[in-house]
């Protein structure tokens, strides 16, 4: 399985590089960021929506594939749009403006805005010299040459997003204590030891105030990872769009489809497709069987009945869910159901139509129902379990319908529940 993968991986990579850079979307619906009217208005008071797309269109084209950069990007695009009106100022408004139009999708937005926000950051200059903590003095004299070698060994060789956290994981390495009062302080000392100069300074100090060594997914990271996926699972439609994967995820402040880019590999994410995919395969199923022998033949066929199949389905799903954790991909991560629908989504397992149909039964979504409160909407709603051998899509839905039941039912762990790697 493991070499199947990795071979799939390889023989896309020719294709990755014949295609020119795009970032249109093809896979969401109403965006995330879809509340930013105002500021996509502003936007458009000062530059027209058909410059906006001219310039993007342009600094798309001198992208190249190996270096693409959010910070860089910005840096071009801005350019641009100032050469038109040298007064503009709403640079998340454009950004906002080209999701709109579907130049690009809300993973791109958060990544180009979130690197904008950055150094569009107020440093709050000057310091207060009796707020600075430096860590011990010992490991302030290693932890120095590291920040000065920031430009020469670091940003000479990666974009300022992975060339911070490159540096922040060196000074982890040698102060595995350090907080960030600790790298406050050293960025300070750094400055006025002449270690590094005013821009090197100020910029990452807003790097380190929008704790930018949190942040995941860099622009050719996401490239690279959807452009996979396309290759090894071309799109039925690229036209098709969910707003199931758009929403918010709770607690979060990011889609599901964030989330999903953000936390997984594309090989993670094919596997935990192939999952659902699965499920799908078993529940399209005319007839299971179990097969009994005796030491030489079988003796007994027991044919299951399509409450015992859908049972059965749910049950290895869960199964398959829990070694999903023990793979040597995951390194003992668990995604979660809307992870699994969202991935399944991802490479056209799961079209659009039966996603945004779920999505449309509120009342399952609701957290102050109880398990069974949700489990009888189901049941209404599809009139019974032999639902699941009328052919997709309204097969499918229903047992996606028990999915989010068991994802959003707010059950508690059980000491005593059986083990879910186990099949019976």
């Amino acid at each position: 399985m493991r070499f199947s993968i990795l071979g799939l991986w390889l023989l896309a990579l020719p294709a990755l590089a014949a295609d020119p850079v795009s970032f249109r979307n093809d896979r969401e619906g109403t965006s995330y960021y879809s509340g930013n009217k105002k500021a996509v208005a502003k936007a458009l008071r000062e530059v027209d929506q058909t410059q906006i797309v001219g310039a993007f269109d342009e600094v798309l084209k001198n992208s190249e594939k190996n270096k693409l950069c959010s910070f860089d990007f910005n840096k071009s695009l801005l350019r641009k749009l100032k050469e038109i009106n040298p007064k503009f100022t709403e640079y998340n408004g454009a950004i906002y403006h080209l999701r709109a139009e579907n130049q690009i999708d809300d993973t791109v937005v958060k990544i180009l805005t979130d690197a904008h926000n950055i150094f569009a950051t107020d440093p709050r200059l000057p310091k207060d010299p009796e707020n600075l903590f430096l860590p011990k003095q010992d490991k302030v004299l290693e932890l120095l040459p590291v920040i000065g070698s920031f430009e020469k060994n670091f940003l000479k060789v990666a974009c300022f997003d992975e060339a911070y956290r490159n540096m922040y994981s060196e000074l982890m390495k040698v102060d595995k204590t350090m907080k960030s009062s600790h790298l406050e302080a050293l960025l300070v000392k750094a400055y006025e030891s002449k270690v590094i100069n005013i821009d090197t300074y100020l910029n990452l100090e807003k790097a380190r105030l929008n704790e930018l060594e949190m942040s995941g997914l860099t622009l050719k990271a996401y490239y690279q990872k959807v452009a996979n996926l396309r290759v090894q699972y071309p799109l039925r439609d690229s036209t098709e769009q969910s707003n199931f994967v758009t929403q918010k995820v709770d607690k979060m402040k990011v889609s599901r489809r964030q989330r999903l880019l953000e936390n997984y590999t594309d090989l993670q994410i094919i596997l935990m497709g192939n999952v659902i995919k699965k499920l799908r395969t078993r529940l399209d199923s005319q007839k299971v069987e179990i097969l009994i022998y005796d030491r030489e033949q079988g003796i007994e066929t027991l044919t299951l009945e399509p409450m015992e199949r859908f049972r059965l389905a749910i049950k290895l799903l869960r199964k398959e869910m829990s070694l999903l954790s023990l793979n040597t991909y995951f390194n003992g991560r668990s995604p979660d159901y809307m992870d699994l629908m969202t991935a399944a989504y991802e490479v056209g397992i799961i079209p659009a139509s039966e996603l945004d149909e779920l999505a449309g039964l509120q009342d399952i979504w609701n957290p102050k129902k109880t398990f069974w409160e949700k489990a009888r909407v189901w049941v209404t709603t599809f009139s019974s379990v032999a639902t699941i051998v009328i052919p997709p899509p309204y097969g499918f839905i229903p047992a996606l319908a028990i999915v989010v039941i068991e994802a959003t039912a707010g059950k508690k762990s059980d000491p005593n529940a059986e083990d879910p790697t186990s099949l019976f």
